[in-house]
């Protein structure tokens, strides 16, 4: 007989897995993925060392792509540059907290691939790099 205990999870987290299994046609039980995502853990922690350890490190975690706090993001449209910055957890854009597609979006008022538009400089790069360029190293080291 299987036995259960409850885990606390936070609402957002949780919501966020019930839409993305609905939106992907997926009828299981959210308990039940949270189980395969435990084991699914257990069964790479062994051999991934970064997933064993808390990172105490401020910063953005942008997909694939962390961004650590104080990383300068820019945007060039129309000849002016547009800029924002990481503080802590969140990219900061003319006083409000906002995601790398939102910042692209509202510099050109219309709808823009981030990727492609912003450009990083984190606090130990020496030049600007294209995010793009950021996110492609950052899965070759995965």
């Amino acid at each position: 007989m299987k036995t259960y205990i409850s885990v606390p999870v936070e609402t957002r987290l949780f919501l966020t897995l019930v839409d993305f299994l609905r939106s992907n046609g997926d009828s299981r039980d959210p308990a039940e993925v949270v189980s395969f995502a435990i084991e699914y853990w257990l069964d790479n922690a062994s051999w991934k060392p970064k997933l064993l350890t808390e990172s105490s490190a401020r910063g953005y975690q942008w997909k694939s792509l962390f961004l650590p706090d104080s990383t300068e993001l820019r945007m060039q449209y129309k000849g002016v540059y547009s800029y924002a910055k990481v503080e802590g957890d969140e990219i900061i854009y003319d006083g409000q907290s906002i995601s790398p597609g939102s910042l692209a979006n509202a510099i050109a008022g219309s709808s823009r691939n981030a990727w492609k538009d912003l450009w990083i400089k984190r606090p130990n790069d020496k030049e600007w790099r294209l995010a793009d360029e950021c996110r492609n190293e950052a899965n070759d080291t995965d």
